[in-house]
Parts: C-alpha cells; sequence; structure tokens
C-alpha cells in the first residue's frame, strides 16, 4: 500500500513539473518543498511505476509478462524514454509550431510578428507567408493548439520574456505528450482486437520501432497530432463494431486529423466509405461530428489568408499544392521511382527503418482472404492512398529528417494490420523469433535518430542539395549516426576504464 501511496505522489509531482517548466521552489515557514529536474523524476516515475504493477501483479497472482502489460506502464515508459535524450529536433519546419502557442497565449492571434528576428536567420522562409503585413505560419496550426496546455504556465508566468531554450524545451514536452497518448490510444484499440500480449506487443512496436520514436516525440511536426487523432479515430471505430454509437464520434477525431496535416484526406476516405457500407444509420452523424473541424479550417483561412478556400500553401483547398506545399513539387517523380524511395531507400525507405511493416503487408493480404475482416479491408487501402501522392512528390525524402517521415502518419493503421499476422504465427517458434528480430531492429533503427542529435549534421544528410546521397547505403543517416555512436561509446568505455586505472 505504502508504494502505491508514493507512486501517486511521484505521479502528481511529475504532472506539475511537466506543466511548470524549470520546476518549483516553496518555502512554508521551515518546510522547504523543492523539484527541478524533469528527466530525472520521469524515471522515478517510471520506476515506481514498474513496482506498483508488480506488486499488483504478484497480489493477482499473474506472471510478470502479463502484469508488465499494464497500459500505465507504457503510457510512463513512453514518455520517460522519448524525453530521455535531452533535446528537440531543431527544424525550419517546426519553428512555427514551437512560437505559436506562446504567441496564442500572449497576442491572441496566430500571427508571428513578434518573432521576425528569429524568422529572419533563415534564408528561405518557407514555412511563413506574409499577408496583409503580417507573418503567418505556412502549415496547419492545429498542432500548435493542442501544445497551448503545455505552454499555458511557463508563458503567463514569463510573458514575452521567455527564453529561446525554454520554447524548445516546451515543444519537446508538447510533442512527447501528444506521441504517448497515441501510443495509449493504440494499445487501448488492440486490446479490443487482440489478446492483451498481441495488443501490448504491437503498441511497443508503434513506440518504439516506428517514427513516433525518431520523428514525432521529438519535435511539432504535423505527425504527432495527426498520429493522436487518428488513434483516437482508430479506437471509436473499433468500439463502434459493439457499440454502434462510437462510430458517429469517430468523425470528430478524423476531421481533426485532416485538418493538422490536409494530405490525411485520403486516408480519411476508405474510413468513411467502411462507415456508409457496414454503419449506414450512423454515417450522418459521423460527418456532422466532422464539421466542426471543417468550421475551424475554413475560418481560419478566412481569418489569416482572406478566403475559407485558401490555404498557407498559397493554392486552394482544390488543388494538390493545398496538400502538400508548393515548395514540394507536387507530381514530379515516376510513381515506381517514388515508390521505391519511400519504401526501400536507405534513407528514407519504411522497410529499411521499420522492417515489422513488412508484416502490415502480409496483414493485408490476410484480411483480404479472410471473411469477415470488412474493417481491416478498408483501412488497409489507406496507407496505400497516402503512398501514392508521397512518392510523386519532387523531394519524396521530405527535406531534412530522419527515415520515412511522410509516411509516419499512416503508422496507426499499419500497426493494426499486423494484428492478424501477429495471431497466426502464435504457434511457431521460429517465425515468433523472426518477429522479434524484425521488431528489435526497427527499434534500433529509430533509436538511433533518438539517440543522436542529427539537426545539427545537416551537411550529412542534405538530400535537398545532393539527392544522390538518398540512395547511398554508406551515406545513409542510420550509418553515419550510428557509426558516430558506436565511436561516441567507445570514447566512454575508454574513459572509464582508464579512469579506473
Amino acid at each position: 500500500m505504502g508504494i502505491r501511496a508514493l507512486f501517486y505522489m511521484i505521479c502528481a509531482n511529475v504532472f506539475i513539473l511537466f506543466f511548470v517548466q524549470g520546476g518549483y521552489d516553496i518555502e512554508l515557514g521551515p518546510l522547504h518543498i523543492h523539484a527541478y529536474s524533469l528527466r530525472n523524476w520521469l524515471l522515478v516515475c517510471l520506476a515506481f511505476a514498474l513496482a506498483s504493477t508488480w506488486l499488483e501483479g504478484r497480489r493477482a497472482g499473474v506472471s510478470a509478462f502479463e502484469w508488465v502489460q499494464s497500459p500505465l506502464l507504457l503510457f510512463i515508459g513512453a514518455m520517460s524514454l522519448y524525453y530521455l535524450n535531452g533535446h528537440t529536433f531543431e527544424t525550419a519546419d517546426t519553428l512555427p509550431a514551437r512560437l505559436l502557442p506562446a504567441s496564442l497565449l500572449v497576442t491572441h492571434d496566430f500571427y508571428l510578428d513578434e518573432y521576425a528576428s528569429t524568422i529572419d536567420v533563415y534564408k528561405d522562409q518557407y514555412f511563413v507567408r506574409s499577408f496583409n503585413g503580417h507573418l503567418v505560419p505556412t502549415y496547419p496550426p492545429w498542432g500548435a493548439v493542442l501544445a497551448v496546455p503545455v505552454y499555458l504556465i511557463p508563458v503567463l508566468k514569463n510573458a514575452t520574456r521567455i527564453s529561446h531554450a525554454a520554447l524548445f524545451d516546451l515543444e519537446k514536452r508538447a510533442a512527447v505528450l501528444i506521441t504517448a497518448l497515441a501510443v495509449l490510444m493504440v494499445l487501448l484499440t488492440l486490446r479490443r482486437m487482440a489478446r492483451p500480449a498481441i495488443a501490448w506487443f504491437i503498441a511497443v512496436v508503434y513506440a518504439f520501432g516506428t517514427s513516433c520514436l525518431s520523428i514525432s516525440s521529438q519535435a511539432l511536426w504535423q505527425h504527432g497530432p495527426s498520429q493522436l487523432f487518428f488513434s483516437l479515430t482508430l479506437y471509436c471505430v473499433v468500439r463502434g463494431r459493439e457499440s454502434p454509437s462510437w462510430i458517429a464520434w469517430a468523425g470528430l477525431p478524423l476531421g481533426y486529423a485532416v485538418i493538422c496535416r490536409p494530405l490525411n484526406v485520403v486516408m480519411a476516405l476508405p474510413i468513411a466509405l467502411y462507415v456508409l457500407h457496414k454503419h449506414r444509420a450512423q454515417f450522418f452523424g459521423f460527418i456532422a461530428a466532422g464539421v466542426p473541424s471543417l468550421l475551424l479550417f475554413m475560418s481560419y483561412n478566412a481569418a489569416y489568408f482572406g478566403s475559407p478556400l485558401r490555404t498557407g500553401f498559397g493554392a486552394t483547398v482544390v488543388t494538390p499544392a493545398s496538400l502538400v506545399g508548393q515548395h514540394l513539387s507536387w507530381l514530379n517523380t515516376p510513381v515506381l521511382e517514388g515508390v521505391a524511395g519511400v519504401l526501400f531507400s536507405p534513407s528514407r525507405g519504411l522497410f529499411v527503418y521499420s522492417p515489422i511493416l513488412l508484416c502490415s503487408i502480409a496483414g493485408m493480404v490476410l484480411v483480404w482472404k479472410k471473411p469477415g475482416q470488412v474493417l481491416l479491408r478498408y483501412l488497409s487501402l489507406s496507407p496505400i492512398l497516402l503512398l501514392i501522392p508521397v512518392s510523386t512528390l519532387g523531394h519524396w525524402w521530405g527535406g531534412h529528417g530522419y527515415g520515412p517521415r511522410l509516411l509516419a502518419d499512416s503508422v496507426p493503421i499499419l500497426c493494426l494490420l499486423l494484428y492478424p499476422v501477429v495471431e497466426r504465427i502464435q504457434q511457431s517458434a521460429p517465425l515468433k523469433r523472426l518477429l522479434i528480430g524484425l521488431a528489435a531492429f526497427s527499434i534500433g533503427m529509430h533509436g538511433i535518430g533518438f539517440a543522436t542529435d542529427f539537426s545539427g549534421d545537416r551537411e550529412l544528410i542534405d538530400f535537398d542539395a545532393y539527392p544522390e546521397r538518398v540512395w547511398s547505403w554508406r551515406e545513409s543517416p542510420p550509418v553515419l549516426f550510428g557509426a558516430q555512436l558506436c565511436a561516441q561509446m567507445g570514447q566512454a568505455l575508454s574513459s572509464l576504464i582508464w579512469s579506473g586505472n
């Protein structure tokens, strides 16, 4: 009982530290209470979460493999690990999302005028547009809106005096929380479809063997919020198979997934068709639930770009450029070349960085062969529909980044499609070992990006300037940064040995 009470106290302290950047230092007469490092307290919280869950499992008489599958434990573990590397991935793509929550809290608008000096440092300012004398983010701002609660107390306490270092940390905290919530929702969804052990295994793969670890949790890209809203949509749809009222609610997060990243409309279409096909009575409610996000999208466009149908990309919503941005050269790559690149290139290939997702392809085949898998059949179309436009981009590698970033939004769906395969090979020991090996390799590949502050080594992976490097194994990010990590670990080990002598 004492361990559990202490665990709850530590959770409360971590909650405070998460939303009060820099910690707290309170003196009440002779009583002095202080706490500072969020990273250390997250690790303490994880340790006590393990202890508390172990004690509960021991009382219930369950094995370690069962009690470790706790959703709370996975959520705390994901947050702790995502924050552990101590840096935020720096890119111009996420600069507006980093600054915008502070601007919303201080000036109560979506303009970035007060950060003009910061923006002027960049030669290519593609991430903002000048409209009516104001600087407006090019990309949709809804991920930044989602981050406002994390910024609230630090910004209100420091107002315009908040430092750039603090903004980087707040961006990281928001990205960590958003991605960890998506992991939790994927686990809760899978537990309604599969046995707890299978659900837990796939959720761990999703959390640490995909771009969640190396990209979504490391900065406020559009991908993290998009993945969260897709995971909420999947939960509603899967739960709706038993309680049809949940189907209508699925339209709410799906609408926000689309406005967070407009290209997601191609993945939303099969979900809408599934609802129309299998839950026609709920279809009107499903569409109605998506109306608030549409109104928000159009109101923002009208207020900041002069028309409900004009986006930050400088194009109307009915043109391809409005979905991905004019600077990405829409339809400028042959489909087969682009597909090969985004799936198998050494620098950006989905199946190079997350080979476990090859099993998702097998899952797609299985659900079309096995009767009764209508939902998964429709979901199997979504990643394919995203693959086509991404692979035809002129810069299909997505600029500066790590791994298959432009396909990150489809990963929650791809992980659901792992379930038929994982379930089917349970009786085969060699296939189980192969599956675990693929999962471990995927975690290692994204772990390299997580452990390396690759935002500082732009020349090494500047594929925009040297596109031929995309196909070079020797110059691929995992090889380059993996070698750096090995060298650093060798130096650390050498120092440890010599200091021991």
